[in-house]
Formats: C-alpha cells, sequence, structure tokens
C-alpha cells in the first residue's frame, strides 16, 4: 500500500468517525429546530403528530418573533410540581420518553426556579422582614447602654508575681 493510499484511507477513517464528511446524517441546527408557525388546520395536525399530542391538546407557543414556531405551549408546570410517585423514564426531570419538554426547561428543573403557587405573598414578605429590623434595631438602640457580657474576675496567680516583690531571674 502506497504511502498517499494510507493517508487518505485515514482521513476517510477520521472524517466519518468525527461526522465531519460532506453530507452528515444529523446536523443539529436543522433537525432540531421547530418548524414555521402553523397557519392552516393541516400544518396544526401535523405538527402535533410530530410532537406526539393529539390535535385538540395541541397549542402553538404565541408567534411574537422570539422564534419558537411550531413548537406546543405545554403551560406553566415545573419539575417540582409533577408528582413525586410518578415512574418516569428520567425520574430527576419527571418526564418519561418521547415527552416534548418546556422550551425554558433548563431554567424550571426542580433545583431551580419553581413555577407553583408561592404559601407567603411578597407583601408579606417585605412586611415581616422590615418588622424584624426596625425591631431589632430598635431594641439594640433602647438597649444600648446596658451592655450584657460574661463577668470575669481577675486572673489569680499563685504568688504575687505581677507586683514586682518576686523576680523569676537571676541575673
Amino acid at each position: 500500500m502506497s504511502r498517499l493510499a494510507l493517508v487518505r484511507s485515514s482521513i476517510l477513517y477520521n472524517q466519518v468517525r468525527s461526522f465531519s464528511y460532506s453530507r452528515p446524517a444529523l446536523v443539529f441546527a436543522r433537525d432540531f429546530k421547530p418548524g414555521e408557525y402553523p397557519k392552516t388546520e393541516a400544518e396544526r395536525r401535523a405538527a402535533a403528530k410530530k410532537y406526539g399530542l393529539r390535535p385538540e391538546d395541541y397549542e402553538p407557543l404565541p408567534d411574537n418573533g422570539l422564534g419558537f414556531g411550531d413548537y406546543p405551549n405545554l403551560g406553566r408546570i415545573s419539575t417540582d410540581m409533577k408528582s413525586d410517585w410518578g415512574d418516569y423514564d428520567d425520574p430527576y426531570l419527571k418526564r418519561n420518553f418521547g415527552e416534548p419538554i418546556h422550551v425554558v426547561q433548563d431554567q424550571i428543573t426542580a433545583d431551580k426556579v419553581s413555577l407553583a403557587k408561592t404559601r407567603v405573598s411578597f407583601s408579606q414578605i417585605v412586611f415581616w422582614f422590615l418588622f424584624g429590623s426596625f425591631v431589632f434595631i430598635g431594641l439594640n438602640y433602647l438597649l444600648w447602654d446596658k451592655k450584657c457580657f460574661i463577668p470575669i474576675a481577675p486572673k489569680q496567680y499563685p504568688r504575687n508575681a505581677l507586683s514586682g516583690e518576686e523576680k523569676h531571674y537571676k541575673f
């Protein structure tokens, strides 16, 4: 085998191995990009089938210029709002194989933002924060002259070494 044939075969092998040959089987930007916003009922049905949804359940995201195209509007359900006892294919994200994910799924995982209704309103949080701050500052101001400390007696020595009467050196 000539040196040129060996170089050509190694280049071909590396191109196939790294998917860098002229026409790859999968192009991320083209294959995973959502299609155009559906304008007719047939396009809407095709998009519902593409995402594995029933046509009556399919509702595309609004066409507001963000480029979501025909991606379905899955509602505001974060990972922590789903049942903990469901039998999921991916228990961490609480989703099954083939289930479409939310557009902002990376932002609403269980360890990040929750879209669930909060138990306490924002105004209550601000009120109790300010109330606690003013109570702390007010008590500190009122009791500033009454210092709280642990009473400590002067250090005791076995002999009266601090008065200078006893010397511990011989020069």
